[in-house]
């Protein structure tokens, strides 16, 4: 063989990771066992003896003749085959198989590198390679693990939970994923580094957490709260393909692709779990208080041009996800309000930062744009109560309409400078359209409901259904306004069904008004 053949060889020989960049390097170990390591070193040495054996037994060891068969391969062509044998065999580990069960720790170590070092994006491209699929795989196994009794725990006793949780984590894929969820999603810092940027790796392992046992309430929490307090513009461009619609998410989901509300909202009881209104709702009462920015634009004259710039606050985008947030509630049967009752403080403090006195004009549809944000609300929650209908059934509405009660009083009890009386007569007449409307679903549970708790709410709005019923003067001229200026007709006449006599004894007639 010649002397260029042999150096050919030799640099076939030199190992792949010996020219990759440090970082890189320690991850493509990663693949590779100390035992693997060890044969792949050896057969280094392998090499260069199989490449010096002719030399070796024509000038020192002629008994390594033994060795040799009269019509087999050269040494140099066994050095030549080795070599390329230490040379495909990591890039085909590398490029198609997984990490070694032995590397466990180091791959969770040298992840937590990265993180220190600030490497986010050589960090993400890993687990979003390598781990993410399995995390949502891992979560929807602990989704659906058996129960374990309290006395279990107490004694600490091995149970079918226990056994089921080994079985979820025996192939390696799933182990490594679990410990990549443990110490690298959880973790804090990489959550605030990467929330905001890359939100399907957080999105894609949320859609796994389908019942409350897998729910994560702090990740989920500071999740959202990155993306609210920075106005992510994916999060607000899902917002917007479901804004206006009547689907569900689930349905939305089908022909849009809106990850990350789905990943949220899908799976109710573990929404409820990780406490999905709170950072929004709390981001939205903090806005309202302390945005400056956010109340300037809010006390402006309402400009139907200017509404894409609602997109810009945050009391208009928590608006929006608390609609679609309640309504898969309703869809799903869930059991929890997700605390829609944040409308409430959202409507209060409207009204607080509505400026007195002023220059509205009264007659306005919208005198200005906090006015527009508490009408949304009004539009939202009847709504909810006509979801609740046409799905037939009752969840949400007593919960709405103990919310509209609470807005309706401070509605009531705010200046005229601030709600004119022909915009509170517009709230108003939201409720009183639901009302009458529901009166022709008499077997319909929602409707049955709804008008039920209506009348409850129109004899005592801040209460509805506890404490002493606190009915003011302003609230009494009010209602009295808005029955006045409402549209009887429809029920009065060719489709009368003694719902105007209905009310006006069980509401009117009680409170002293006129009919």
């Amino acid at each position: 063989m010649q002397t260029s053949d042999f150096l050919t060889i030799l640099g076939l020989a030199i190992p792949v990771w010996a020219i990759i960049p440090s970082k890189e390097r320690r991850f493509i170990l990663l693949f590779f066992s100390r035992f693997e390591l060890g044969i792949l070193i050896a057969s280094l040495f392998l090499i260069h003896y199989l490449m010096s054996f002719d030399w070796l037994m024509a000038n020192w060891f002629p008994c390594l003749s033994i060795f040799t068969i009269d019509k087999g391969l050269p040494s140099p062509t066994w050095a030549y085959i080795l070599s390329l044998t230490i040379i495909f065999y990591p890039i085909i580990k590398v490029s198609f198989g997984y990490f070694s069960p032995s590397r466990l720790k180091n791959t969770i170590l040298l992840y937590e590198t990265y993180l220190k070092e600030n490497e986010i994006d050589l960090l993400v491209n890993y687990i979003s390679k390598y781990h993410i699929d399995d995390i949502k795989k891992y979560l929807q196994g602990i989704s659906h693990l058996p129960q374990k009794e309290s006395i279990d725990i107490i004694l600490r006793r091995r149970t079918d939970k226990d056994k089921a949780y080994e079985k979820l984590v025996k192939p390696q894929r799933i182990l490594f994923a679990s410990w990549v969820y443990r110490h690298i999603i959880q973790n804090e810092n990489f959550i605030r580094k990467s929330a905001n940027k890359y939100l399907e790796l957080f999105a894609t392992p949320f859609s796994g957490m389908e019942t409350k046992e897998s729910s994560n309430e702090d990740l989920v929490k500071l999740f959202i709260e990155c993306l609210f307090e920075n106005k992510n513009q994916l999060f607000i461009q899902e917002l917007k393909i479901m804004n206006g619609t009547n689907s569900s998410v689930l349905e939305m989901n089908v022909n849009y692709d809106i990850p990350i509300l789905f990943s949220l909202f899908a799976h109710t009881k573990a929404a409820a779990d990780n406490y999905v209104w709170y950072p929004v709702g709390e981001g939205a009462v903090k806005s309202l208080k302390h945005d400056t920015e956010q109340k300037e634009f809010l006390i402006r004259k309402y400009d139907h041009d200017l509404e894409s710039e609602l997109w810009s606050q945050k009391i208009y985008i928590a608006i929006v996800y608390f609609n679609y947030m309640v309504r898969e509630t309703i869809y799903r049967n869930s059991e929890c309000h997700m605390w829609l009752f944040y409308f409430r403080h959202f409507t209060d403090l409207l009204i607080e930062i509505i400026p007195t006195p002023n220059d509205y004009d009264g007659d306005s549809e919208y005198p200005s744009f906090a006015h527009k944000m508490i009408y949304e609300q009004f539009s939202i929650m009847t709504d909810w109560l006509d979801l609740a209908k046409e799905q037939e059934t009752d969840n949400r509405v007593i919960d709405t309409i103990r919310c509209l009660g609470w807005c309706v009083h401070s509605i009531c009890q705010a200046d005229n400078s601030k709600i004119s009386v022909r915009f509170r007569r517009r709230l108003l007449d939201l409720l009183l359209s639901t009302y009458f409307e529901f009166s022709h679903y008499p077997d319909n549970i929602a409707a049955t409901t709804a008008r039920q708790w209506l009348e409850r709410m129109f004899l005592n709005p801040k209460g509805v259904d506890f404490g002493t019923p606190i009915i003011t003067t302003e609230y009494l001229f009010a209602l009295q306004d808005a029955w006045d200026e409402f549209d009887k007709v429809p029920y009065q006449y060719y489709e009368d069904n003694g719902s105007i006599q209905h009310f006006v004894t069980t509401v009117l007639t009680p409170l002293g008004l006129n009919e």
